[in-house]
């Protein structure tokens, strides 16, 4: 006769519980698996395509930087002695629908004096406006699809873009106009404000704004707004012709309602209005979560709330930053051959800090001031920049140092082989030093001026660098110094 453990029916009853309590935690992740698999599936698409259409941005982004830097993959389209395009300077302006064709990705504009750019009354079918021809009240608009063909990029799928699968592209007129609007196509032109008036002036046309999704400012100062409009997101977005032709069927915009979280900027806010600005006014963009994202909007969002634009975008400070390296290799190149030709480096500016700087006073003997400007014989041969580069006034803008032993005199010697220049406690000495001198210091403290920097204005040298060693080296401040709010001189030697 077997006796029964006294705990033996408890324990069955436990394994038993037990064995229920796993069966309904296995259907549960099943259930779990069934109702939220297709959920997962649309996270990981969503996000996927998120990527793609970022990277998309990038790519686009990328284009346009690089066709701004080679304006020598125009020359072929300008016969001499036409002038070529600048450095900085977009003939590729967006594609728009100005005929019954509708968009083909090319640009509406191949060369100078095509007129290229929309304007504030602009509607689908009309003609385009040449900017460098404009009259007060300003009322350009440079907006379109991106011109995917023109740039070599990948088109969309279907003609009419459907899918939202091509960038539009927004443009200061200020990449576009020509020299006589606009004669100094770099940094120099952040230095003056813009005011409303007739070409030439040093910015003639506002920059774009982008705000955040509460409408916080993000730059008064953009260059350029690339947007990908992504899937439609209201009925009214049926992208056939003609309704395809027009930038609200592509882009949205929405409303930051009062009471949003601060800091915030309440109103609203549309990628597709470029009508509804007044003329002489910078245009506002806004990036902003998309409302087809799986978790919920954001409760100061009026209602109702459809916007899916990806934006990404370009300062202007970033634009010039992005033209100054080609510049600089430029000036650097022209440098080169000259020395190469002499055997010798050419005489600059005015050697004296505080007084007016010339580009054309080899015959003074000057060792410090602006990069001397393609100069004749009395300087030893001819300084052959690239037309480019002096027609967007690259030459008003570097500073350069050069040593007495590597110019035209009785003291240097073939080859300059003993140079003397410094940059900071360096020990290798430099026959020249190049400086990059940015955008003007215009907010106290002031380092080398005792006010605003002006190189516009009275184009002492202490309008363009902004450390007193710099002014009266050598030596120099070191290679590499860091910036800060009254600096950002950058150096570089050339041995």
């Amino acid at each position: 006769m077997h006796t029964r453990h006294p705990f033996a029916s408890g324990a069955s009853r436990c394994r038993q519980r037990g064995a229920a309590a796993l069966l309904l935690i296995i259907t549960l992740v099943v259930i779990l698996t069934i109702v939220l698999a297709p959920r997962l599936t649309l996270w990981q698409v969503h996000n996927a395509a998120g990527g793609r259409g970022y990277q998309t941005l990038i790519d686009a982004k990328a284009a346009i930087l690089t066709y701004a830097a080679n304006p020598d993959a125009d020359l072929p389209l300008v016969p001499p002695p036409a002038v070529p395009r600048r450095l900085g300077q977009i003939w590729l302006t967006p594609d728009l629908p100005v005929s019954a064709a509708g968009f083909d990705g090319l640009s509406k504009q191949s060369a100078p004096g095509i007129p290229g750019c929309a304007t504030r009354t602009w509607v689908p079918g009309q003609a385009l406006k040449d900017p460098n021809t404009y009259l007060p009240p300003i009322d350009v608009r440079c907006f379109g699809r991106l011109p995917w063909l023109s740039l070599g990029l990948p088109g969309p799928s279907t003609p009419d873009d459907q899918l939202g699968e091509v960038p539009w592209i927004f443009m200061s007129a200020n990449l576009v106009v020509a020299t006589l609007c606009m004669p100094n196509l770099n940094p120099l032109m952040l230095s003056k404000v813009y005011t409303i008036g007739g070409c030439p002036a040093a910015v003639p046309f506002p920059w774009l704004r982008v705000v955040d999704d509460r409408g916080n400012l993000l730059s008064s100062e953009v260059a350029i707004v690339l947007i990908l409009p992504g899937p439609p997101v209201t009925a009214g977005q049926a992208r056939t012709a003609p309704i395809d032709y027009s930038p609200a069927a592509y882009l949205e915009g929405l409303t930051v309602a009062a009471g949003c979280p601060a800091p915030c900027v309440p109103g609203t806010y549309n990628n597709a209005s470029y009508n509804t600005v007044a003329s002489g006014l910078a245009w506002t963009f806004i990036a902003a979560p998309s409302s087809t994202s799986l978790g919920p909007p954001a409760g100061y969002y009026a209602k109702p709330f459809a916007f899916n634009d990806r934006v990404i975008y370009i300062t202007a400070s970033e634009y010039f930053e992005a033209m100054e390296q080609r510049a600089r290799l430029a000036a650097l190149q022209t440098l080169k051959a000259f020395r190469t030709a002499n055997g010798y480096l050419p005489y600059s500016g005015d050697n004296i800090p505080l007084t007016p700087l010339s580009t054309t006073s080899c015959a003074l003997q000057s060792r410090f001031g602006l990069l001397p400007a393609n100069l004749g014989t009395n300087c030893g041969g001819p300084l052959n920049y690239p037309p480019w580069f002096t027609a967007a006034g690259w030459g008003n803008y570097f500073i350069y140092a050069v040593d007495l032993g590597c110019v035209q005199s009785p003291l240097a010697l073939p080859g300059c082989p003993a140079p003397s220049l410094r940059l900071g406690g360096a020990v290798q000495r430099y026959n020249a030093v190049l400086f990059s001198p940015g955008r003007a210091i215009q907010n106290a403290p002031f380092a080398s001026k005792g006010s605003a920097q002006s190189p516009l204005g009275t184009r002492w040298l202490n309008d363009f660098l902004d450390s007193a060693t710099n002014v009266g080296g050598p030596p120099f401040d070191a290679a590499g110094t860091p910036p800060s709010a009254n600096y950002n001189d950058r150096m570089l030697g050339i041995p």
